[in-house]
């Protein structure tokens, strides 16, 4: 019902998907909306499908673990467009501060490291993902 709500009104979705890529893509290809797979913990290939339906992609602190593999590699893979940052707050704050109460004032960390990974500087990376979040959401600023 949400979707579907969601895609007549031509909203965005936000969509927190843990383990069920499959039935999540299953669910999301009925229904021609837009939005972000946030907090994304898949692998690229996952990454670039989701892309090619027309989402963003929401990469949180999780990016700064050192068990982060998959994360790193999606993070690589995904174009600079359809990027978003995301605190995940109270949870996932970026190293240092893991195990910490996360807030927006740890951004720059996980912002850091997409720049690393995305092979650009830290405020490509903010103007990026200040410019995708304003198109998915219509924030004017």
């Amino acid at each position: 019902a949400q979707m579907q709500l969601a895609a007549e009104r031509k909203l965005p979705v936000v969509i927190h998907s843990r383990d069920a890529a499959a039935d999540t893509m299953e669910i999301l290809r009925q229904y021609p909306a837009n939005g972000v797979i946030h907090c994304f913990g898949y692998s690229a290939e996952v990454a670039q499908e989701f892309v090619q339906m027309g989402y963003y992609i929401g990469f949180t602190g999780v990016l700064t673990f050192t068990n982060a593999r998959k994360p790193l590699a999606a993070l690589a893979k995904v174009p600079l467009n359809r990027l978003l940052l995301e605190t995940d707050c109270p949870y996932m704050a970026p190293v240092p501060n893991r195990g910490k109460r996360c807030d927006s004032s740890m951004l720059p960390l996980t912002v850091a490291k997409m720049a690393e990974i995305q092979g650009v500087s830290e405020q490509e990376i903010v103007d990026h993902t200040r410019k995708n979040a304003c198109r998915l959401f219509g924030i004017m600023l």
